[in-house]
């Protein structure tokens, strides 16, 4: 499928991205400090961790079809960099919240420790990369 016939889907696209992944990332902490929290929501926590994960696949891709099309320089070039960092956050948030999910039901204490540890940072560092990248993106199409 040819995605140049279409409008730029990346400022749609990125709006899932940038709604999801934080929302996931919310959660990942809360079941990795609640196992009461976990027991109830970690399935939709993961569930949501993984359809993020989507989203912010889907803004980059969206993303590189569109920097075809313009200069990357200044902020737009930082942004672009940040924007291709991101998925890979996303992905340890996805895979640390699935993680943890299945080790919570019955293993042993230090492994469930390590999903706990894993999902807070990784939903820290995916949401602090998805705010630079969208913060760098925004200023560069509203500031120049």
């Amino acid at each position: 499928m040819d995605l140049t016939q279409f409008p730029p889907l990346h400022p749609l696209v990125v709006h899932g991205a940038v709604v999801l992944l934080p929302l996931a990332a919310l959660g990942a902490i809360v079941i990795a400090l609640s196992s009461r929290a976990r027991k109830r929501y970690g399935s939709l926590v993961a569930v949501l961790s993984v359809v993020a994960l989507g989203a912010v696949i889907g803004a980059r891709l969206s993303g590189e079809q569109l920097a075809g099309t313009t200069q990357a320089q200044g902020t737009l070039g930082t942004h672009m960099a940040w924007g291709l960092i991101a998925p890979w956050p996303a992905t340890l948030l996805a895979v640390a919240s699935v993680g943890l999910v299945l080790v919570s039901r019955g293993t042993s204490r230090p492994l469930l420790l390590t999903f706990c540890v894993l999902s807070i940072l990784a939903a820290v560092v995916s949401v602090l990369t998805v705010v630079v990248a969208g913060h760098l993106g925004a200023t560069a199409v509203w500031v120049g």
